[in-house]
């Protein structure tokens, strides 16, 4: 039998660019192959019928920390990933990744895991990237509080929120639990390297020219603003998916040139009317010459008080509530139309 490849096992830490490497190793399958590498996800949903267990779904890698009997699901969990392990072995791949940033904290399934395939000649390389708490707590924050909301009722605010999470933002335990038992653990300063998948791909895999994937949205004041409105109105725990579904229609998630400029940024201020006025100043007066030829008064660059676009607070309120009755009225007319329609299908049936 083929040497199994070398396992490397990316463990986080969240918030410190772990979104972005998944995202490049999931969209280069073909350059990864090419370098006898593969990529298996963040909870194996890469690999040929592992979304047939329940603990593995696309788009929903939380279900493999969900509660269950721990016995079963690692057996399960362990089986996949040999018969993993050995498949790319015939196939001539030398090294695998399994990313997922929540393994630092939530260990103890995968680190059992891990030690059993180890302890049958498995190299398993366990890499963190670690980012300085600071920045990483507000970046969570935004995530997991405002984004996507993990509990009933109102937002937290930071300071209340930060006393329950702080614990998930530590390093120093989390890693030493992790090198007592893979010793050879490798530690990144985040802040240091900056982009995690470029790092990941050529320093870890030796891969080079791949191009980084971003993978969240910018995060302007205003998709912030309606973000927060969106978590904070609803009593239950929210998903970013959620949010994303209602606004990719409204296209307001992206915005391919940036952030529009205000119309008062855009428009000419007293120097672009002077300039202006200069630019045209050789044709006024020739153009002023035939005028005055048949009688009629010259034009005048008279001094011009520049345009003001700038909406007030209270224009805009009106111009938002009038959209808000109008579209209502709109839902409330599909929906007796709607009636209507189950009422006739009913009675013909």
């Amino acid at each position: 039998m083929a040497d199994l490849p070398e396992l490397i096992v990316h463990i986080g830490a969240g918030k410190a660019g772990s979104t972005s490497l998944q995202f490049t190793l999931m969209r280069n399958p073909e350059a990864l192959a090419a370098a006898g590498l593969s990529y298996m996800g963040l909870a194996l949903e890469e690999v040929p019928g592992a979304t047939a267990h329940a603990w593995c779904e696309r788009d929903r890698p939380q279900l493999f920390f969900a509660p269950r009997p721990d016995t079963p699901v690692e057996a399960e969990v362990e089986q996949v990933l040999r018969d993993e392990l050995e498949r790319l072995a015939g196939l001539g791949v030398r090294q695998v990744v399994w990313s997922n940033e929540a393994f630092l904290v939530q260990k103890w399934r995968i680190l059992r895991i891990l030690q059993k395939v180890a302890a049958d000649g498995v190299k398993v390389r366990p890499v963190v990237y670690m980012r300085r708490h600071d920045k990483r707590a507000i970046s969570a924050y935004t995530e997991f509080e405002i984004r996507s909301k993990r509990h009933q009722g109102a937002l937290h605010k930071y300071a209340d929120w930060l006393e329950e999470a702080a614990p998930r933002l530590t390093y120093a335990d989390h890693v030493e639990t992790w090198a007592q038992h893979f010793p050879q653990i490798e530690l990144y300063n985040f802040d240091e390297i900056g982009d995690v998948a470029q790092h990941f791909c050529g320093q870890i895999l030796g891969l080079e020219g791949v191009s980084s994937v971003r993978a969240n949205e910018a995060r302007g004041a205003g998709l912030m603003t309606a973000w927060t409105v969106f978590s904070g109105s609803r009593p239950g725990p929210t998903w970013a998916a959620d949010f994303r579904r209602l606004a990719a229609p409204l296209q307001i998630t992206r915005n391919p040139n940036g952030v529009v400029p205000k119309p008062q940024e855009l428009l000419p201020d007293a120097g672009d009317v002077e300039a202006t006025q200069e630019t045209f100043r050789a044709d006024l007066e020739q153009i002023n010459a035939r005028l005055q030829e048949q009688g009629q008064p010259p034009m005048v660059f008279d001094p011009v008080t520049p345009p003001e676009l700038e909406a007030s607070d209270w224009e805009l309120q009106q111009m938002l509530f009038r959209m808000t009755f109008a579209l209502q009225a709109q839902v409330l007319a599909l929906k007796e139309e709607v009636a209507e329609l189950r009422e006739t299908l009913e009675k013909k049936g």
